[in-house]
């Protein structure tokens, strides 16, 4: 376990050495490093700054499909044989981050705006014998339609399926499912309505 340990912290480092290397060559050094588990479909896609793409030891999946782009600080864990989707022509703004264990699916034509966190797991908690930090975790789908617009600072949760055309407004917590062409806003006494 520990030459385990070992042969992952050199390749951070090494990852880290390849980070001030230009985006092509770092993306390269994904599809090698992680053939089977990092699938890019084609060379449309681009992250700013600051990008990190973690696995952990485990069979987890990325697939990002065509023409993705995604701003300063993208942030996207997959671990634990989760698998994450990225559809067509997905846009995401600055400090967004995928943490997945389960499955995570984006569909086409989807934009998020900042700061949005998507987690399908959670700590679980219900043994109260145990400290929260050694129950390990729950976990559940997440799936988004095509053609939805998800605003500034929106958390979306494990269990949740968004519809496609469904726009979800700024600073939501998006804990239940969400029909198709469904707009979702944090606002006192009103919850949603259709278009």
């Amino acid at each position: 376990m520990n030459l385990i340990l070992l042969v992952f912290k050199i390749i951070r480092k090494i990852g880290s050495e390849i980070e001030r290397c230009s985006f092509a060559a770092k993306m390269y050094y994904f599809k090698v490093l992680y053939a089977k588990r990092c699938i890019i479909s084609s060379d449309t896609i681009f992250f700013a700054k600051g990008w990190i793409i973690q696995f952990d030891i485990s069979e987890s999946v990325l697939v990002i499909q065509h023409n993705v782009i995604a701003r300063n600080n993208f942030f996207i864990y997959c671990g634990n044989s989760g698998k994450i989707q990225i559809g067509n022509n997905v846009f995401f703004n600055n400090s967004c981050s995928i943490n997945c264990m389960e499955s995570i699916t984006i569909g086409n034509d989807c934009q998020f705006g900042e700061n949005v966190k998507m987690y399908d797991h959670n700590h679980a908690y219900k043994n109260k014998a145990l400290p929260i930090n050694q129950q390990g975790y729950v976990s559940g789908a997440i799936t988004i339609g095509n053609n939805c617009w998800i605003g500034s600072n929106v958390t979306i949760l494990r269990n949740v399926q968004i519809g496609n055309n469904v726009v979800v407004g700024a600073g939501c917590v998006v804990a239940k499912s969400i029909p198709d062409n469904t707009v979702v806003v944090h606002q006192q006494n009103l919850h949603s309505f259709t278009y």
